[in-house]
């Protein structure tokens, strides 16, 4: 067995222990709890779940969906995700170096690859954990995304220093003249656009953090008689959403005039950085394009129809994706995402109509995640499409 064959196993075999670690997220996180303590445990009797009933999938099954010690049923979705997470970590890697879907990743291999590969499961893990509560319960808990962030700011530019990843397969500038690229990697004058704009982004954190730049959404309003305090189209009663946005306009001042900033101070030469400099610039430019996308899409989305238009948690997790795989593949996530949109609203729709109630708030974060995966493996195919 080759060792990228060897890889698809073990990522395989990883992912379904990561799914099993979802599982625990995902019903922890959003109730506020520790993700790490106390160990897992039936929810019912409260018995401490040994080592070999932990097995992911097969422990389900060998305990028949239920608790060993009170009988408890123990819901399906534990083998699901699991499973599922298995299958993504497997097919993500088999196409990135068998199914010649991942350009350079083939061509480099394993050896040469893998610790941004790491960096690519970590971000899918966050997606897969953000798609189950958005999709449950319309939030993104901004630690999921930020863990994903975090790993391509430290992980991405660290490996290139420390040599993990050839400098010959970093990438290049030009798509249409032969794009291969492992990292987001962004010289010329692009880092100092994206050290202008981080600059004015944390300028603009601090001013909010210290009570200088007004929260947005940030008042209480008044329940309409009579609704339920967990119904998801409350988002939709706000009294003075253009207000609220016009508070979120103030705060993306600062990174643009930054952006700005760094254009006009940016030397004729500005090919510096070295490739760890320039991968820094691609996993900011990655991030802030990322998220701009989607609060531009708010912005405009509020002011224009009167009613709050996505999510900031969908702001954070666009601008996770984009310093994973850099801004040109994320506006491409941005535009494929619609499509999945359109066939989930029709399917929510039609459900709707079977249970007649009457669905207005859509989650869009597992859209979003859906167009990344379809991009992070049919990108290349995509992108010769549209630019043949």
């Amino acid at each position: 067995m080759s060792i990228e064959g060897f890889a698809v196993v073990l990522v395989t075999v990883w992912g379904a222990c990561v799914g099993s670690f979802l599982n625990v997220v995902v019903y922890r996180l959003p109730a506020g709890m520790s993700v790490v303590s106390p160990p897992s445990r039936c929810p019912g009797c409260e018995r401490k779940l040994a080592a070999y009933d932990n097995v992911p999938v097969l422990g389900w099954l060998w305990l028949r969906g239920r608790c060993r010690s009170c009988k408890m049923k123990i819901s399906v979705q534990y083998p699901l995700v699991e499973a599922a997470t298995a299958v993504l970590f497997g097919g993500l890697t088999y196409g990135y170096y068998f199914a010649g879907l991942g350009g350079p990743w083939q061509a480099a291999g394993v050896a040469a690859t893998w610790p941004v590969l790491a960096v690519h499961l970590v971000l899918l893990s966050s997606m897969i954990a953000a798609t189950l509560i958005d999709a449950k319960l319309y939030l993104i808990p901004l630690s999921v995304v930020w863990l994903a962030a975090g790993v391509a700011a430290a992980g991405l530019p660290g490996s290139v220093a420390l040599g993990w990843v050839p400098t010959e397969w970093l990438g290049v500038a030009d798509r249409r003249d032969g794009w291969a690229q492992l990292v987001p990697f962004e010289s010329g004058v692009a880092p100092w656009v994206a050290a202008g704009a981080a600059a004015g982004l944390a300028v603009a954190v601090g001013l909010l953090r210290f009570g200088v730049l007004p929260l947005s959404f940030a008042e209480e309003v008044p329940l309409p008689e009579g609704a339920d305090p967990d119904d998801p189209n409350l988002i939709l009663h706000h009294p003075h959403p253009r207000r609220e946005i016009g508070k979120e306009l103030l705060f993306l001042a600062f990174p643009v005039l930054g952006a700005f900033g760094g254009w006009a101070i940016a030397p004729a030469d500005a090919e510096i950085g070295g490739p760890v400099g320039y991968t820094a610039a691609g996993v900011v430019l990655g991030y802030l394009v990322g998220g701009g996308l989607v609060w531009g899409t708010r912005v405009l989305g509020t002011l224009g129809f009167g009613k709050e238009a996505m999510g900031l948690g969908d702001v954070h997790l666009l601008a996770a994706i984009g310093a994973v795989i850099g801004w040109r593949d994320t506006v491409l996530v941005f535009f494929v995402a619609p499509f999945f949109g359109i066939v989930g609203a029709i399917l929510t729709a039609g459900i709707g109509a079977l249970i007649k109630q009457r669905v207005r708030v859509i989650p869009y974060g597992p859209y979003l995640c859906g167009a990344a995966v379809v991009v992070m493996l049919w990108g290349e195919a995509i992108w010769a499409a549209v630019f043949p």
